[in-house]
């Protein structure tokens, strides 16, 4: 705002002055409400406003619009149509901002005793003055030709006494303590200054215009700044605008909550409030569906959303549909009190119509879902339903107010495009003066012809300065075609939006209702839901209890999702609510929030991905089969994908015009490349329905294949020869080996975690021994611990060992004694863990099983026998006892004597004694002596060794009784056949389980 002019300046001191009780003031009248002077004495008085000219003070006075003749100069004033009395001496008297005009000097004035009275009737008179009526008031005061000298008593003073302080000091007031100022003095408005504006008008009049000369203004150093600082802006202010400071409705301007300024071509403005069709997917089977605001009775028929006839009127239902909107040139000020003409912006929905198998007549043919019956506002129940604005102080805190009224001044529609716009004020209508607290734009567009899904773009101004923080919110008391409590609420999953489902409705038709909060710009950041309805989003009192609040902060969290298709648990009285994130919304400022509805009569099918089975792995990559079936006739093709990892989707297979409820088979082989064997892979497969008309794609449900490397684990058992035993004999020591490997490949960078082997030991086993946990290079990288039950291996975790490592467990035992025969050793291994990434391993291995049971054996047998390095050739036959054996020959037989054993042992020479240096030496001769007799090994002839028929299970060393008068082997070489060399050959020792004679 600019500096003042002169002529305030010479307004304002006037004002200020404590001079005598009728002081003249030079300051120029303001027009009374019509914008017509009334007249003074001498001049030829103007029309009131029922267009009759009131007379001077010689001719009789018609009256007002009042039923009041104005008065004429020495009478007493009558009151204006706001009460206050507008006439002056002989000049034209501009309006004041309110439409009030102030007293001239010639009327009765209100004595004024001393300056403050004066200066405080000045502040309120001026209060509502706009800067652009004071200049007029000064210039015109000015231009009096009557009173010419008095003008220039105005300019003289202004010059000498306030001319140097007076600019700047307004300038610092309005411009640095503007808001606070302005705050004081709007919480005098509430207390009392409608009493003495309204109901004390001539008063305030006269006060600016007592006495026939201006008096020495006696503190011009305060008087300006008093007035000036009222001055507020016209975009804002601290509880917003003054209602009637607004005027007509089609004079507002509402270009902030535009786009564009081309937004609204192709729009017609309505002037009648009825709703927009939308064409859907189900108009074909005879529902329609309508884009509506206010109240809509839900016991209207279907034709009596079309025709409008006389007996269709809204004044019939007691709703909106039908109702007259304002007129342009309405003043905002009459829609400043609650009224049931008046239709609301807050009640948006999208209303359904039942199809014509319903009586097209009939009564209860339209579905909403507004409790009650679609009439919330006209009903009583406006808490709890529709949208609210709420402000705070912090983003944390409680809502420290919410919005009131909110009626459409403006509705358009684009039957092209399917949109239907409101413009709409928000008013406080509790405060005395009322204000515009801001203004609102809410669009209503069709996004999804084929689904019927409505976006709502609902965009705020804000003209207040009171609190910085804004939100809205929007709830909805639920009454689905009038039954509350059947009215159930679901949730879509993952928070993406709730729906309600109800059956079966009058035309035999499913209705769906589903709000989204979640997948578009400025959508709702928390839901939660209470089943006491009573009460506004943003309410923290008059609640029964905790947990009947809503949102009881800016910003309280949402409820829990229950989970996809599952039922919200208020069935009593359901009501629900959302809410956007609070924000500092500056003064003059625009914020957008957005909602989207759908309504339907069933929700969409996705198509159906099965799979056969995990798949496999082949040569050229990894297999995957399974069938699809698609659900939507109005389908153009079904696509397929797979998605390894965290790699993009690719799509391996595509059905055009697919067919409906037939089950379709699909295969396809991954790349090896893309499924690397030793590594984890993750595979998603799904499908998608392509419809080419609205270019949307729907998902269908996603089926998932875990890759993981198959841990192998197997248990190996061998005797103390190195060899796999078929049996075993009590105190012979078994050799146990576990092996696992998980699969993995070292690109893996996986850890076994927590992991160990284990398994049950076998009672046959004495305790075992030499346990170690080794990886393939024979490093340990475990412990294992033994008790009666239970032997088990456990790897280390500091540092914790790579999964791709193999790893050996080993351990011997002996089996005891006592063992019976014919049972069984066995062993079964089992590794259990989880790994560092999360999964879970159990895998059992292979069992081994070795049987008990008494076994004839050798112990040992020599493996060299010698008769002497360099024995003498004789003339003679000559005999050669043996003086070398390197080991007994011993055998055991244990088996159980209940089956009498018995047993026997022959020799004979596989390979003749031959000379290592001539070849074609050779010494016959080689004789075995048992019990008496001699037998000759030969090639070709076994000789008896022992025979037993065993009484024990004692080792029996047979080599021990071999001497050379007694049993054992002997050389007898005959004369003249020696040549000296040295000779080597071969003896096989036979052992027999045969029946034996002793």
């Amino acid at each position: 705002m600019g500096k003042p002019t002169e002529s305030e300046i010479e307004c304002e001191e006037q004002l200020e002055s404590d001079g005598e009780e009728n002081l003249a003031t030079e300051c120029k009248e303001p027009e009374t409400e019509n914008g017509e002077a009334p007249t003074t004495e001498g001049e030829k008085q103007p029309e009131s406003e029922s267009g009759e000219a009131p007379t001077n003070k010689d001719k009789e006075q018609p009256e007002t619009e009042n039923g009041e003749a104005p008065t004429i100069e020495g009478e007493k004033e009558p009151e204006t149509e706001n009460g206050e009395a507008p006439t002056t001496e002989g000049e034209k008297e501009p309006e004041t901002e309110n439409g009030e005009a102030p007293t001239t000097e010639e009327e009765e004035q209100r004595e004024s005793g001393d300056e403050e009275n004066l200066a405080n009737a000045c502040e309120r008179q001026l209060e509502y003055e706009t800067e652009e009526n004071l200049v007029i008031e000064g210039e015109e005061q000015l231009e009096t030709d009557d009173e010419e000298n008095l003008a220039i008593d105005c300019e003289e003073e202004e010059e000498l006494e306030i001319e140097g302080n007076l600019e700047v000091d307004c300038e610092e007031e309005f411009y640095i303590e503007g808001e606070e100022l302005v705050a004081e003095e709007e919480e005098q408005l509430e207390s009392n200054i409608e009493e003495e504006l309204v109901t004390e008008g001539e008063e305030q009049e006269e006060l600016v215009t007592e006495g026939e000369e201006q008096e020495e203004l006696a503190s011009e150093e305060k008087s300006a700044p008093k007035c000036l600082r009222r001055i507020a802006s016209p975009r804002v202010g601290y509880y917003g605008i003054p209602i009637k400071n607004v005027g007509e409705i089609g004079n507002i301007d509402f270009s902030k909550l535009d786009d564009s300024p081309n937004e609204l071509d192709g729009f017609t403005q309505m002037s009648t409030n009825v709703g927009l069709e939308l064409p859907t997917r189900e108009s074909y089977q005879g529902r329609s569906y309508y884009m509506y605001f206010g109240d809509l009775a839900d016991w209207r028929s279907r034709n009596s959303l079309k025709n409008l006839r006389p007996s269709d009127h809204y004044t019939t239902y007691d709703d909106d549909w039908g109702r007259p909107l304002p007129s342009m040139n309405t003043k905002l000020s009459d829609l400043a009190y609650e009224s049931d003409a008046q239709i609301m912006v807050q009640n948006f929905s999208v209303a359904t119509a039942l199809s014509e198998d319903y009586n097209p007549d009939a009564t209860s043919g339209v579905v909403s879902y507004y409790f009650f019956g679609g009439r919330p506002y006209r009903s009583g129940f406006r808490a709890g339903n529709g949208l609210v604005i709420a402000y705070g102080k912090q983003e944390n805190g409680k809502a420290q107010k919410q919005s009131n009224v909110m009626p459409i001044l403006k509705l358009y529609k684009n039957e092209k495009t399917h949109e239907l716009v409101a413009y709409a004020a928000s008013l406080d209508t509790h405060t005395n003066p009322r204000f515009v607290e801001g203004y609102l734009k809410i669009k209503m567009s069709l996004t999804n012809e084929r689904k019927g899904r409505v976006n709502v773009s609902m965009k705020y101004l804000n003209l207040t300065t009171q609190y910085p923080y804004t939100n809205i919110g929007y709830s909805v008391y639920m009454d689905v075609d009038r039954q509350s409590k059947n009215s159930k609420m679901y949730s879509l999953g993952n928070n993406k939006g709730l729906y309600f489902h109800k059956t079966d409705m009058r035309d035999g038709q499913d209705y769906y209702l589903y709000f989204f909060y979640n997948g578009y710009a400025n959508h709702p950041a928390a839901m939660r839901a209470t089943n006491n309805p009573q009460q506004r989003p943003f309410d923290d009192s008059g609640v029964i209890g905790l947990d009947d609040r809503v949102f009881y902060e800016l910003n309280t969290p949402s409820i829990p999702d229950p989970g996809k298709d599952e039922m919200y648990p208020y069935t009593g009285n359901p009501a629900w609510a959302l809410r956007w994130e609070p924000q500092v919304q500056e003064p003059d400022t625009v914020r957008e929030f957005n909602l989207e509805i759908t309504v339907s009569n069933r929700p969409d099918v996705p198509v159906e991905v099965k799979l056969d089975n995990d798949g496999e792995y082949t040569d050229e990559g990894y297999r995957i089969t399974g069938m699809w079936n698609n659900q939507e006739e109005e389908a153009d093709y079904v696509e397929l994908y797979y998605k390894v990892d965290d790699g993009e989707p690719q799509k391996f297979a595509y059905k055009e015009n697919p067919s409906v409820n037939t089950d379709e088979s699909w295969g396809y082989t991954i790349p090896i490349d893309e499924v690397k064997k030793g590594l984890d892979h993750e595979i998603s497969v799904y499908a998608v329905t392509v419809f080419l008309a609205d270019n949307e794609k729907l998902q269908s449900n996603v089926e998932t294949i875990k890759i993981r490397p198959e841990l192998t684990i197997e248990e190996r058992v061998f005797g103390t020869d190195g060899k796999v035993p078929t049996e075993v004999a009590p105190g012979e020591t078994l050799k146990y080996e576990i092996l696992v490997d998980s699969g993995y490949i070292p690109d893996d960078r996986g850890t076994y975690g927590q992991f160990t082997i284990s398994q049950k030991y076998d009672p046959h086993l004495e305790s075992p021994t030499d346990l170690k946990v080794i990886d393939e290079n024979g490093k340990e990288i475990g412990t294992a611990t033994y008790n009666v039950n239970e032997i088990v291996a456990t790897l280390d975790t500091n540092p914790e060992v790579l999964r791709s490592t193999k790893v050996k467990f080993t351990f011997n035992a002996k089996v005891k004694e006592d063992a019976a025969e014919e049972d069984f050793v066995v062993s079964q291994a089992t590794a259990t863990g989880k790994y560092s990434t999360g999964d879970e391993v159990n895998q059992t291995s292979n069992e081994v099983k070795t049987k008990i049971s008494g076994v004839l054996k050798f112990v040992s047998a020599p493996g060299v026998i010698g008769f002497g390095e360099k024995p003498k050739i004789s003339s003679r036959t000559k005999t050669y006892q043996l003086i070398q054996v390197d080991e007994s020959l011993s055998v055991k037989d244990s088996r159980a004597l209940s089956r009498n054993p018995s047993w026997m042992m022959t020799a004979k020479l596989v390979k003749p004694l031959t000379g290592k240096k001539n070849n074609d030496s050779t010494l016959d001769g080689l004789y075995y002596r048992y019990g008496g007799n001699v037998s000759t090994l030969t090639k070709d002839a076994s000789a008896l060794v022992y025979k037993k028929k065993t009484t024990g299970k004692e080792e029996i060393n047979i080599s021990n009784a071999w001497t050379p008068e007694g049993d054992g082997l002997y050389l007898e070489v005959p004369a003249g056949t020696a040549k000296a060399d040295s000779y080597d050959g071969t003896v096989q020792w036979i052992l027999q389980n045969v029946p034996v004679n002793e």
